[in-house]
C-alpha cells in the first residue's frame, strides 16, 4: 500500500474521531437542558431571576429622578407650587433626590418671597413627588411639602400669605409645618410677638368642601390650638382657639363678602361663655356683647395698637379673678403683658361679688402701657360702710416673682357700722373718716406688708410701730380669722 493511501486513512479517521466528540458534546448539551427544563429547581430559579429582574427594574425607576437636571427640576418644582398654592420659592442651595419613606426632594435654605421680599428662611423642605411617571421631568407633579424649622419675618403687609393660602383651588396635598416661628413686625422693625408653630398643616377638607389650617402653637408662653377653615360658598371664615392651660376657648365666624368685615365672637372663658358682634374697619376694631346681663362693649385702634373696653356684670366670684388658680393670675403670668407694644384701657364693673357676702360694687381699672400695669382708680365697697380704693398701684413681675405695690385709701360712709362688724370696743371707737396705707402684696408668697399709715391726714407713731412689728412677722397671709385681729389691734394701738 502506498503512502499516500494510508495518510488519507489516518485524516479520514481523525475527522470521524472529532465528529463524534462534537456530536457527543451537543447530545450531552440537549440532555442537560431537558433535564433543567423538568428538574424542580429550575423553576424556581426562573421565579427568582424574575422577581430579581423586576426588583432592579423599580429600582432603577425610582432612581430616574436623582439622575434629573438640577436646574430644570427646580424650575419645574418652582412653578407648581406657584400654580397650585400661589407661593413663589427660592432655592439657595442644590436640591438633594431621596428615596424614603417615598420619593422627594430635599432642600435646604429654601425662602419664601412675597412682594419682591424673603418673608420666611426654611432650613429644611422636602417635596414629595408622585410615583406615577418618572420618565420626564415635565410629567413629575409635586404632592405634599413639609417645611420644618422655618423662620417667618411677617408685617402687617404679609398677612396676606396666609390668607392666599386659604383662598387656593382645592387640592389632594398637603402643607405640613414643623417647628417653625413666625416673628410679627412693626413697620419700624420691631418684633410684636412670637408664634412658635409646633406642628400645623394646611389642606383641602373633600367632605366639607373646606380649605382648612390646623396648628399647635405658643405665644407668650401660653400654648394654644388653633383651626381656621374658609367656606367659600357661605363667603366665611370660621376659626377656633383653644387654650388649656389659661382656660380659654374661643370661636370666631367672619363674612368676608362685604368691605367692612362683620362677624360673631363666641368665648368660652373659665367654663362660662359669652358672645359678641364686631365690625372690622381698616383702622379699628369694634365690638359689643350679646347678653344683656353680663354686657361689655370695647374698640381695638390698630395703629398704633390701643384697646378700650368696658365690661359690666351682675355678679362675679373673686376665685374667677384672684385665687391661685384663677385665669387672671394665669394670664399674669405669662408675658402677655409685658409687650412693650401692648397699650390698654380695660374697666370692669360688678355689682355683686357672689362668694363674699360683704363686698360690692367692684370696679376694677386696669391700665397697660408700654409693659407697665396699674389698677390706680380701683375700688370696691364693703357693705354700705366702708368704700375702699387703689391708688398708686404698679404691678411688678420680675423672675417668675409677681409683687402688688400701691396706696390703700379707705372711705368709712358709716364708721359705726363697721366698729359693729369688727366688734371693735366701744372704748377705742374713733371718728374717723379716712386712712391711707401703702402696702406690698407678694402673690408668689401670699405676704403682705403696710407702710407709711396716714389717718385724717395725720401720721402716728404708734401705728407705725405697729405695722413694723406686723411686717417682721412670718405669717402675714391673711384668712378671715388673721384678718379681724389685725383690725382690731390696729385700731387698739391707734386709740391707746
Amino acid at each position: 500500500m502506498s503512502k499516500h493511501n494510508i495518510f488519507a486513512k489516518k485524516l479520514k479517521k481523525q475527522f470521524l474521531s472529532i465528529n463524534d466528540l462534537i456530536e457527543s458534546y451537543f447530545n450531552r448539551l440537549r440532555l442537560f437542558v431537558l433535564k433543567f427544563k423538568k428538574s424542580k429547581f429550575s423553576t424556581n430559579n426562573k421565579v427568582i431571576l424574575i422577581s430579581g429582574i423586576l426588583v432592579v427594574s423599580v429600582i432603577c425607576y425610582f432612581l430616574i429622578p436623582s439622575f434629573y437636571n438640577k436646574n430644570e427640576i427646580q424650575e419645574e418644582i418652582k412653578n407648581q407650587i406657584s400654580k397650585k398654592y400661589n407661593i413663589k420659592i427660592k432655592f439657595n442651595d442644590q436640591i438633594r433626590y431621596g428615596l424614603l419613606p417615598k420619593p422627594h426632594f430635599h432642600a435646604k435654605k429654601l425662602a419664601i418671597i412675597k412682594n419682591d421680599r424673603e418673608i420666611a428662611n426654611i432650613k429644611n423642605t422636602k417635596i414629595f413627588i408622585s410615583k406615577n411617571n418618572f420618565f420626564t421631568i415635565e410629567n413629575m407633579e409635586i404632592k405634599d411639602l413639609i417645611f420644618k424649622n422655618a423662620d417667618f419675618n411677617i408685617y402687617k403687609r404679609d398677612i396676606i400669605f396666609f390668607r392666599e393660602l386659604l383662598t387656593t383651588q382645592p387640592n389632594e396635598n398637603k402643607i405640613i409645618f414643623k417647628n417653625c416661628k413666625i416673628f410679627y413686625k412693626s413697620e419700624d422693625d420691631q418684633v410684636l410677638f412670637i408664634n412658635k408653630v409646633k406642628n400645623g398643616q394646611f389642606y383641602y377638607d373633600s367632605n366639607s368642601l373646606e380649605n382648612i389650617l390646623v396648628s399647635k402653637n405658643e405665644i407668650f408662653k401660653v400654648p394654644f390650638k388653633l383651626q381656621i377653615r374658609n367656606d367659600k360658598f357661605n363667603k366665611e371664615i370660621i376659626s377656633l382657639f383653644d387654650s388649656k392651660k389659661i382656660r380659654l376657648k374661643i370661636e370666631n365666624k367672619i363674612n368676608y363678602e362685604k368691605k367692612d368685615l362683620e362677624g360673631i365672637f363666641e368665648l368660652i372663658f373659665v367654663n362660662k361663655g359669652t358672645s359678641f358682634n364686631y365690625l372690622v374697619k381698616k383702622n379699628s376694631l369694634t365690638f359689643n356683647s350679646k347678653n344683656t346681663n353680663n354686657n361689655y362693649n370695647g374698640n381695638i385702634d390698630f395703629k398704633p395698637f390701643y384697646f378700650v373696653s368696658k365690661f359690666n356684670y351682675d355678679g362675679l366670684s373673686t376665685k374667677n379673678l384672684f385665687n391661685e388658680n384663677s385665669i387672671l393670675i394665669d394670664f399674669l403670668k405669662t408675658d402677655i403683658l409685658n409687650n412693650k407694644n401692648l397699650n390698654a384701657e380695660i374697666d370692669l364693673k360688678v355689682k355683686d361679688i357672689i362668694n363674699i357676702d360683704e363686698l360690692n360694687n367692684l370696679v376694677l381699672k386696669t391700665s397697660i402701657k408700654q409693659g407697665d400695669i396699674d389698677f390706680s382708680g380701683s375700688n370696691i365697697n364693703w357693705r354700705e360702710s366702708l368704700k375702699i380704693s387703689l391708688n398708686d398701684s404698679l404691678l411688678i413681675q420680675e423672675n417668675g416673682k409677681i409683687n402688688l405695690i400701691g396706696k390703700f385709701i379707705f372711705d368709712f360712709i358709716d364708721i359705726n357700722n363697721f366698729y359693729r362688724t369688727f366688734q371693735i370696743r366701744k372704748d377705742l371707737r374713733k371718728n374717723i373718716k379716712q386712712i391711707k396705707i401703702d402696702f406690698v402684696y407678694n402673690y408668689n408668697q401670699k405676704k403682705i406688708s403696710f407702710d407709711n399709715a396716714v389717718i385724717d391726714n395725720k401720721s402716728d407713731i404708734k401705728i407705725q410701730e405697729f405695722l413694723d412689728n406686723f411686717n417682721e412677722k412670718e405669717n402675714r397671709v391673711f384668712n378671715k380669722i388673721t384678718f379681724k385681729q389685725f383690725i382690731n389691734n390696729f385700731f387698739r394701738t391707734y386709740a391707746g
